[in-house]
């Protein structure tokens, strides 16, 4: 408990969300074993990490500028994502690839633009010491593994390779979370207190 009220207010947010995965990886094999799928369980995650890290990069996020563009494009991706689930991929009959690669599209700019703001405006500490970094990391790994599993999913289904998808997104996930862990423990009270001296909006950048 000390510890969390130690974070800054983006790894709070991260620490619920690894909560969340725990609890969600419990609810697959609910979901698996009552309805033979995990179809709605996978529709819900993708909505709940949009939410998630949408807020992380919000606060992470310097640019006045790029702030107002998020503020804008966040509600329309996140009606787009809930707009899919009901209608375009019902979440109980069809898996959000839509829904997915937005998800996958918008998270590896996010995590470029941030890595440009942390070249920009350095912090005093080793950068691998850095949660910021850690995090960064593990959304541009994830999200750009996860657009090219997505994007050779035709080739491994015509090649009877299908199995690989599964071992690839399972492995990335994992890698992923491992990340995260590292990111939070690794936040310090010096780190955050760097990042919200440049994390305020500053107009015309």
């Amino acid at each position: 408990m000390v510890r969390f009220k130690r974070l800054s207010m983006p790894f709070k947010i991260l620490t619920f969300y690894l909560i969340y995965v725990f609890v969600e990886n419990i609810a697959n094999r609910l979901a698996i074993d009552v309805n033979n799928n995990n179809l709605i369980v996978v529709h819900l995650e993708t909505i709940l990490y949009f939410t998630f890290f949408s807020l992380i990069y919000y606060l992470l996020i310097r640019s006045g500028q790029l702030k107002k563009i998020m503020v804008i494009m966040i509600p329309l991706i996140f009606i787009f994502i809930i707009i899919n689930s009901i209608y375009l991929q019902p979440y109980n009959k069809i898996f959000p690839e839509n829904s997915m690669l937005a998800n996958e599209i918008v998270f590896v700019i996010l995590s470029l633009l941030l890595f440009k703001q942390m070249l920009t405006y350095p912090v005093q500490v080793n950068i691998i010491k850095q949660g910021t970094f850690w995090l960064n990391t593990a959304v541009l790994f994830f999200s750009a593994t996860m657009f090219f599993n997505f994007a050779m999913i035709n080739y491994y289904s015509k090649h009877h390779l299908l199995v690989v998808v599964h071992y690839f997104w399972n492995g990335s996930e994992i890698l992923f979370n491992l990340m995260l862990g590292v990111a939070v423990l690794y936040e310090r009270a010096e780190v955050a207190t760097d990042l919200k001296q440049y994390a305020q909006p500053q107009a015309g950048r």
